[in-house]
């Protein structure tokens, strides 16, 4: 019976003794130390701000255009005869250089007629002078003669009839001369419209041109960047005293540079875009004193342009970067974020320069920052490129 009750009891008790032996644990368990939460300071990268002595330069971009270009047209009627070699698309004609010639004959033959009527005309007007001389010996003694009766009108009209054929002669020395055609200035062709034999009409296109002697690039400028030039709306540049541009592009992976000039400011803003616009140049594009690595700054290139602006002394330099939305700068001071509002000078792709907001050797914060606040406890480390200098070294 004993060991019955015995085999009953046994779960129990051991599920007893397991409670005692678990109690006792707890008791005696040593407590965890207890720390007090330390808030996280957030690390940033910085950079002093600056003085500096600059250029305020200023960068646009501009597609390069002729100073004159052309459709050139016959100013006189006739069959095309003879063409130059170079006149085709790509041929070059200096100043004044036959590009081509008409048939001549006709013009040839209406000046010999023109030169025949002037001849005439001088023979009728000796012819009405000796009358009038004669009418006048004759009515010597005649008081208060009509001038009809002294031949003066007749002389007048042979005065006139003589003018009439002298400026007939010169029109058709002119025409003559009109059938060969050529250009007042060095040039370039870019399309052709007519071949030998073929007749053409007085005003009839014949070929598309520019001028070789100077190319222009118009640029968009921000309003902003007139004060970075230290030049006003409506400037025209003195001669010999242009701003200087550099003009850049890149052709198959090969750079190329030219240098050229500011000649004005237009002395209006556009309406649509708010822009006010300058024209630089450069004179002699395609002579090889002005070619970089023998490449012409040619008409229809894309270039960039960097004009000199104002010389400015010591001014506050930030990184570009640095500059936040809304014109303001980030900064570090007793180790907390403060933010500054600043007036920007001039920026370009690298820097901002500041005016006002900023003293030299303040902590600039580059470090992109999400959600800032001023007064945000925060600490400086040092820039990536010095970390890894540091531990090359």
């Amino acid at each position: 019976m004993l060991k019955k009750w015995l085999k009953r009891l046994a779960p129990v008790l051991v599920l007893a003794c397991a409670f005692v032996i678990f109690g006792a644990l707890q008791a005696n368990k040593p407590m965890p130390e207890k720390k007090e939460a330390q808030a996280r300071v957030l690390q940033v990268y910085t950079t002093p701000a600056a003085l500096e002595s600059t250029f305020f330069d200023v960068y646009a971009q501009g597609e390069v255009k002729a100073r004159t270009a052309i459709n050139l047209a016959a100013q006189v009627g006739g069959r095309v005869e003879w063409v130059s070699e170079q006149f085709i698309p790509g041929g070059s004609f200096l100043a004044g250089e036959p590009i081509l010639r008409l048939e001549a004959v006709d013009y040839q033959l209406a000046l010999n007629q023109a030169e025949a009527s002037l001849a005439n005309a001088q023979v009728l007007l000796e012819k009405a002078e000796a009358d009038a001389d004669v009418a006048r010996k004759q009515l010597a003694g005649v008081k208060n003669p009509s001038p009809l009766a002294l031949k003066i009108p007749q002389v007048k009209e042979a005065k006139a009839s003589l003018k009439a054929a002298q400026a007939s002669v010169e029109r058709a020395r002119l025409n003559l001369k009109r059938t060969t055609v050529s250009l007042p200035y060095d040039a370039r062709i870019t399309a052709v419209n007519v071949q030998v034999g073929q007749v053409i009409a007085m005003g009839q296109a014949l070929a598309a041109a520019f001028s070789i002697d100077e190319v222009m690039v118009r640029l968009a400028l921000k309003q902003e960047t007139l004060g970075s030039l230290g030049l006003p709306i409506g400037f025209v540049a003195e001669p010999n005293q242009e701003p200087p541009v550099t003009f850049s592009t890149e052709i198959a992976d090969t750079p190329y540079q030219w240098t050229g000039k500011l000649t004005h400011i237009e002395a209006n803003i556009d309406q649509a875009t708010r822009m006010a616009h300058a024209t630089a140049t450069l004179d002699k594009p395609y002579e090889m004193v002005n070619t970089s690595n023998g490449m012409p700054m040619a008409v229809g290139l894309y270039v960039d342009a960097h004009i000199q602006g104002r010389q400015v002394d010591k001014i506050i330099s930030i990184p570009r970067s640095a500059l936040r939305p809304g014109n303001r700068v980030f900064v570090i001071e007793n180790e907390t974020l403060q933010v500054a509002e600043v007036t920007v000078a001039h920026a370009n792709e690298d820097k901002a320069y500041i005016s006002s907001g900023l003293f030299a050797g303040a902590q600039i914060i580059t470090s992109p920052i999400r959600n800032p606040i001023a007064g945000m406890a925060i600490t400086s480390i040092k820039p990536q490129a010095n970390v890894e200098a540091e531990s090359v070294q």
